[in-house]
C-alpha cells in the first residue's frame, strides 16, 4: 500500500461504514434495553417502527439523521472540503454536551461492541481509510 493518496470519496465511504457500524450497535444496545424493560422485539419492522416512535430510542435520533445524510450523498461527488465537514460534523455530535452524548457515553462504558465501533469511527473521523478491505 502506498501513502495516503486516497480520495474524498474513499473518506466518506470508510465515514459511512463507520456509522452504519456504530448505528447498528447501538440500536442493538437500546434494543436490549427495551427488551429488559418491556417485552421481546418481534423482527426488523418492529425494530423501527420503535426506533422511530419509541421515547427509549429517541436519544439516537441525531446519529440516525446524520447517518441518513451520508446514505443519501453521491459520495463520488463529494469535495475535499465536504467531506472534511462531513466528518466535523460527526465529531461534533460524538463530542457534544446533550442528550445524545450523555446517553452515548453511557452506552460507550457498558458495551463492548459499541466501544469497537466507537473506535473504527474516530479513524474516520481523522479521514482514516479501515484497517481492512471487508467492508
Amino acid at each position: 500500500m502506498s501513502g495516503p493518496e486516497h480520495t474524498p470519496a474513499d473518506e466518506v465511504r470508510a465515514l459511512r461504514a463507520a456509522a452504519r457500524a456504530l448505528h447498528k450497535e447501538l440500536l442493538g444496545a437500546v434494543q436490549r434495553r427495551f427488551e429488559k424493560l418491556h417485552r421481546r422485539v418481534e423482527g426488523p419492522g418492529e425494530l423501527l417502527e420503535l426506533a422511530a416512535h419509541d421515547p427509549l430510542f429517541e436519544w439516537l435520533k441525531p446519529l440516525s439523521e446524520r447517518l441518513v445524510e451520508l446514505e443519501e450523498l453521491d459520495v463520488d461527488a463529494v469535495a475535499r472540503e465536504q467531506a472534511a465537514a462531513l466528518r466535523a460534523g460527526f465529531g461534533r455530535l460524538l463530542d457534544a454536551d446533550g442528550e445524545f452524548a450523555a446517553v452515548y457515553r453511557v452506552y460507550l462504558q457498558s458495551e463492548p461492541d459499541v466501544v469497537i465501533a466507537h473506535a473504527e469511527l474516530r479513524r474516520a473521523l481523522r479521514g482514516a481509510l479501515p484497517r481492512s478491505s471487508d467492508s
